[in-house]
């Protein structure tokens, strides 16, 4: 109800199902449009930056990788492209005292079929125990309490604008074991074909966790890694912190703070 605008005396108004014309709101509000309109920009959003939006609007691309990518798939955007990503409810994801049951828990998204079987492979090899939960198809209850009974998480991610499931994990202070995506390539919806080779040669650079720290746990590349990565990490779990770093980058307090201080 765009008349609500008028309506009312806001100072912010996020847009994040609909784009309205920024000309045709109010001066005096602040907006944050963003960022669920698209994968890659288009429509009237792309298009010669307007200096006059510049600090009264912004497209939130929830982290500092989308940047490039979305220049990469269009000249320019009409308003600067900022990371607001989303808090973590740090009081819902939270430790408790749980004994750590399980070994693993694995987190699978749009990966190819043969890296997570060779992966599931090699924890049964190694009688390590885990629960496997795929994108899209678990509940949101039991993720939690298993996460509470786990030492770590290993992740078969593709790329995440911001990788909230994973935040939600590590804010249960549940160290990641991440087999990294280099590229938006790596995603393979159907477990075989890339769901944008279409797109080569663009380079479409991405990550599976675009909020990391060395206190969050181990990230690699090859599937050469995996192996020995689960060994240290089944021997050294307990000495990551990552709910640290959730608390100081991705909290309530946190996340409205860098809004605020950007308008």
């Amino acid at each position: 109800d765009v008349n609500r605008i008028y309506n009312s005396n806001y100072d912010i108004l996020i847009l994040n199902d609909k784009f309205i014309d920024p000309y045709s709101i109010p001066s005096n509000i602040k907006v944050i449009y963003g960022p669920q309109f698209f994968v890659f920009p288009s429509g009237p959003v792309v298009g010669p930056l307007k200096q006059d939006l510049v600090g009264r609007c912004a497209f939130n691309i929830l982290s500092t990788w989308v940047h490039d990518l979305y220049l990469e798939m269009a000249e320019s955007i009409i308003m600067p492209l900022v990371p607001f990503p989303f808090a973590v409810d740090t009081d819902r994801f939270k430790p408790d005292l749980t004994s750590k049951t399980l070994d693993c828990v694995v987190y699978i998204k749009r990966r190819s079929k043969q890296l997570v079987d060779y992966t599931l492979n090699l924890l049964n090899e190694k009688k390590i125990s885990y629960k496997a939960f795929t994108y899209g198809s678990y509940n949101e209850h039991d993720y939690l309490n298993t996460l509470r009974t786990a030492k770590f998480m290993l992740t078969l991610d593709a790329h995440e604008s911001q990788g909230f499931a994973l935040e939600e994990a590590m804010s249960c202070d549940i160290p990641l074991l991440v087999v990294d995506a280099i590229s938006m390539y790596d995603e393979m919806g159907d477990g075989y074909t890339s769901t944008y080779k279409h797109l080569h040669p663009k380079k479409l650079i991405a990550p599976s966790v675009p909020y990391w720290s060395d206190e969050c746990g181990l990230k690699i590349i090859e599937q050469s890694e995996i192996s020995s990565a689960i060994d240290t990490m089944m021997d050294k779990y307990s000495t990551f912190t990552p709910r640290q770093f959730i608390v100081k980058t991705l909290s309530n307090e946190v996340c409205m703070r860098r809004i605020l201080d950007y308008f």
